[in-house]
């Protein structure tokens, strides 16, 4: 792992982000997308295992719609901007797990109707790869996985045992950054670079800024990468195997309805 990779991996960066965190969410629609692609197929009910659930932007409408989550989180200042959003909406179904995923044992996340991870594995100690194992091999009914292109050197087909990968798609969306005033873009470099910014870095960073809607924005994209499987049971497994022989009128949005 490298150096800057490791230094994302720690609690103690996300303690120091969780500001930062904050503000990106609130000014950007990245989760939009995600949050609605969730809401076309989990049922009130379910159990939600929420992989760095971080201030619960997957979380927090998962639960208002009806579902019983366990939020992972270890990073103790994203845990309470979700204890402060928890409060204010008054929910009562979301339990919060402060251990790394690293650290839950199987035999404690088995029986989940569904477990998310949006942004989160490549920051485990495991690597995503593994990590994104450890998912499977905890057996949930569904996994729904989230990740910016850039994070994976590997993509996640259609090579689990017992699911099928029902989703697969990328996109570019909004990621921008949202500041107050100038001294906050240069304390956000200085997180990011941990030091102050010369006089020549300081033009460069205000050359990337504009000005929009009262903020000051440094404008970025992301490649999103959206994974979603479902476990397949024993009439499933013949119907996957042999979906393409079935005649044009079967729907497929009825195969996938299936697992639920």
């Amino acid at each position: 792992m490298s150096e800057k990779k490791s230094r994302a991996a720690s609690i103690e960066f996300w303690n120091e982000n969780a500001k930062w965190y904050e503000l990106w969410v609130k000014h950007n629609q990245y989760h939009r997308k995600i949050i609605e692609l969730l809401n076309s197929f989990v049922k009130p009910g379910w159990k939600v295992l929420d992989i760095g659930a971080g201030s619960g932007v997957l979380s927090l409408p998962l639960a208002e719609n009806g579902c019983f989550i366990t939020a992972v989180e270890p990073s103790a200042a994203m845990r309470t901007l979700l204890e402060k959003e928890i409060s204010i909406r008054e929910i009562k179904s979301i339990k919060i797990d402060s251990r790394r995923w690293e650290n839950i044992p199987l035999n404690e996340i088995k029986k989940y109707d569904l477990i998310i991870a949006s942004n989160s594995l490549h920051l485990t100690f495991y690597g995503f790869i593994t990590a994104l194992k450890k998912v499977f091999l905890s057996e949930p009914r569904n996994v729904f996985v989230v990740t910016e292109k850039q994070f994976i050197d590997y993509i996640p087909y259609d090579n689990f045992e017992g699911y099928s990968l029902f989703l697969s798609d990328k996109y570019s969306v909004e990621s921008s950054y949202v500041y107050h005033c100038l001294d906050e873009a240069f304390e956000h470099w200085s997180f990011k670079n941990q030091r102050l910014p010369d006089e020549k870095e300081k033009d460069f960073i205000l050359s990337r800024l504009i000005y929009e809607k009262g903020h000051i924005w440094k404008k970025s994209t992301a490649e999103v990468c959206i994974y979603r499987w479902g476990k397949i049971n024993a009439i499933d497994s013949f119907i996957h195997e042999n979906l393409r022989e079935v005649n044009n009128e079967f729907r497929f949005d009825s195969f996938c309805s299936v697992v639920y």
